[in-house]
Parts: structure tokens; C-alpha cells; sequence
């Protein structure tokens, strides 16, 4: 338990560097800084815990070289257009996936949102009726899927 907890506010400790190391913006930087330094305090709890709980140093967890280097983030608009385009109608039916809403999967959704549509598409559709466009912004084109498209084109 006291290893888990130790690993966790490690990875928060390199997500917030993470953060704080390719922030550009000085508002936004200085609350990465914020976070970064909330979570070496926990994760110096965590440490404590772990020496008094367990006996052990931190270090025979997650060593002595420091955080990795900085996880990098980059768009990613691409990678997610692609899964929607190839992977969007795939339910789980058994050990595989299919691509036809099979009988099981229908009767979940219907369980599920009671013979309505599901609270997203009803968002979506006060959206319309509240503001009179289309709440998706297709910045890199039309949506992959035909149907999921902004009605009257696209919107950026």
C-alpha cells in the first residue's frame, strides 16, 4: 500500500514538471509550479509513510536519478480523428469487438437511458435550440464520421 502511494505522488511529482517544463504562458506556469510543489509534499509524506510502515527507502522504489525527463506534449488531433474514423462503431461482445449494435449492447442503452437519447445528444441538441448552430468546432476538417458532423458545415 505505502509503495502504490509512494509511485503515485512520484508520477503526479513528473506529470506537474512535466507541465511547469513546457508552459508558456507565465499564468498558467505559475499554477504548474503551484501543483508541482503540492505534490512533492505529498510526496514527501509518502516517503515517510513508507520508511515507517514499511521500513524501506524511497529510493529502493523509485531510485536516485531524479524524475525522468519531462513527458512531451503535442497535438494530438490526427491520432484522435483516425480512432474515431476507424474505431467509433466498435462495441465489446464477448472477448472481441464488432462493429453491429448486436442485441445485448441495444438493450443496455436502452436500460441505460430509457428509451431516450443519451445525455449527450441531448446536450447537443439544447445547444442547437438554445444558440441556433452546431456546438462542434471542426477545426481540421469535417468530423470522420458523416453523421456526426456539424449541421450546416463546419464551424471554427
Amino acid at each position: 500500500m505505502w509503495e502504490r502511494l509512494l509511485t503515485h505522488e512520484y508520477n503526479e511529482c513528473w506529470l506537474y514538471y512535466s507541465f511547469l517544463q513546457q508552459e508558456s504562458d507565465p499564468r498558467i506556469k505559475a499554477v504548474w509550479e503551484l501543483h508541482l510543489q503540492m505534490e512533492l509534499a505529498h510526496l514527501q509524506q509518502a516517503a515517510d509513510l513508507l520508511r515507517r510502515h514499511d521500513g524501506r527507502e524511497p529510493e529502493e522504489i523509485v531510485g536516485t536519478a531524479g524524475l525522468p525527463e519531462p513527458l512531451t506534449f503535442e497535438p494530438n488531433k490526427d491520432y484522435l480523428r483516425h480512432l474515431l474514423a476507424t474505431q467509433m462503431d466498435l462495441t465489446k461482445l464477448g472477448e472481441g469487438y464488432v462493429r453491429e449494435a448486436h442485441e445485448r449492447f441495444e438493450w443496455m442503452q436502452e436500460q441505460l437511458h430509457d428509451g431516450q437519447k443519451p445525455p449527450s445528444e441531448q446536450v447537443i441538441d439544447m445547444h442547437r435550440e438554445r444558440f441556433g448552430d452546431e456546438y462542434r468546432i471542426e477545426t481540421e476538417g469535417p468530423h470522420p464520421i458523416e453523421a456526426l458532423r456539424a449541421e450546416g458545415g463546419s464551424h471554427a
